[in-house]
């Protein structure tokens, strides 16, 4: 009886042997088919293994996973004179009205070396694909704010020290992006939120700023934004409007409606040295507010408001290094500053900008 078994046992182990080799030169053979069909039937000199690894390039860069902007590409679509852009930089120069912006002797502007305005911007895209290589899409946030400064002369100080901070304007957007052929970039935001304060150190001086006379200024509204850019050579027109949402009767201004136009001249000098020029020209439409404001409750009411147009002109000239801008700029505008925020300004400086 043991013997029977151990006769079976053996016939199933050469039968199981012989199925295995079977089916592993099935597989040899279907695999040097497999090959010799790849390598014979090759169309335009391109493989089929080429073809699965170009497929599978395509594949990826049809999504961007850097959230950052495209150096390369972008910096095209964002104008270097573009107040409103987001663009960090630094700017250094003189407020050529600041006396008329001011008119309170104890600013003692005779006294100072300089203004500056340090600018804190970026935009981030956390969503940003692409469609057939020539389409992007792009859904991102862009911020920005401004601070507006002086410097005194050594030697001398005032309330915070030798520095003079007069206020702050922010901007923060939520925006879709769509790119065609990286020469053409329509953007649309949806909501657009601005808000501008009076500094510390304006408020906390009594000699600058008296509450009992003057009354508490804040702004705070939302916008829609429509922009369009178009890479030509090395030209770059671009052009847009603003259209005020909220906040109309709460701030002492409001920009009701802005459209402005712009161009960027970029003349390869050498490597990634470019010499650069640009123009930016707007219209604002703003309401002026003169708002009441209970400090105990929050509540507030309008005491007089008017409508105000106004020009928005900027020019700069200057050279690109890679992501920075050197250049002399000059700018005239309604006043940011919020103290100053009925007056226009008029500015010449050297701007430092930082394309991130």
């Amino acid at each position: 009886m043991k013997k029977i078994l151990l006769t079976i046992i053996k016939n199933i182990n050469i039968m199981l042997h012989i199925m295995f080799m079977k089916i592993v030169l099935k597989i040899i053979a279907i695999f040097v088919s497999f090959n010799i069909v790849i390598y014979g039937q090759e169309t335009n000199n391109s493989s089929l293994k080429e073809k699965m690894d170009n497929y599978d390039e395509k594949v990826k860069t049809q999504w961007e996973f850097n959230p950052l902007k495209n150096y390369k590409t972008d910096r095209y679509f964002s104008g270097w004179t573009d107040p409103n852009a987001y663009s960090t930089r630094f700017w250094i120069g003189e407020v050529l009205n600041a006396k008329e912006m001011y008119p309170n002797r104890n600013f003692n502007f005779d006294k100072m070396d300089f203004f500056y305005q340090p600018t804190l911007a970026t935009e981030i895209t956390p969503i940003a694909f692409n469609y057939k290589d020539k389409h992007r899409f792009k859904i991102g946030i862009g911020y920005l704010t401004h601070f507006f400064l002086s410097k005194y002369k050594n030697g001398y100080y005032q309330y915070y020290g030798q520095s003079l901070m007069y206020g702050t304007y922010m901007q923060v957007e939520v925006f879709f992006d769509y790119i065609y052929d990286n020469k053409l970039k329509f953007r649309f935001t949806p909501l657009r939120h601005i808000c501008s304060h009076i500094s510390g150190d304006i408020l906390g001086d009594s000699s600058l700023y008296d509450r009992e006379k003057e009354d508490f200024m804040d702004s705070g509204f939302e916008q829609i934004h429509t922009s369009v850019y178009y890479k030509y050579g090395w030209f770059t027109f671009y052009g847009g409007m603003t259209f005020a949402i909220m906040g109309f009767d709460k701030s002492n201004i409001v920009n009701l409606f802005n459209v402005f136009t712009g161009m960027d001249l970029r003349v390869p000098i050498w490597g990634e040295i470019s010499f650069i020029t640009g123009l930016h020209f707007g219209l604002n439409h703003d309401k002026i507010n003169d708002v009441i404001r209970n400090m105990d409750n929050g509540s507030y009411f309008i005491r007089d408001s008017y409508i105000r147009w106004s020009p928005v002109i900027s020019v700069g000239l200057g050279i690109e290094i890679y992501r920075v801008i050197i250049g002399l700029k000059y700018d005239y505008a309604a006043s940011k500053q919020l103290y100053s925020h009925k007056k226009m300004e008029s500015k010449i400086g050297m701007d430092i900008s930082l394309y991130l």
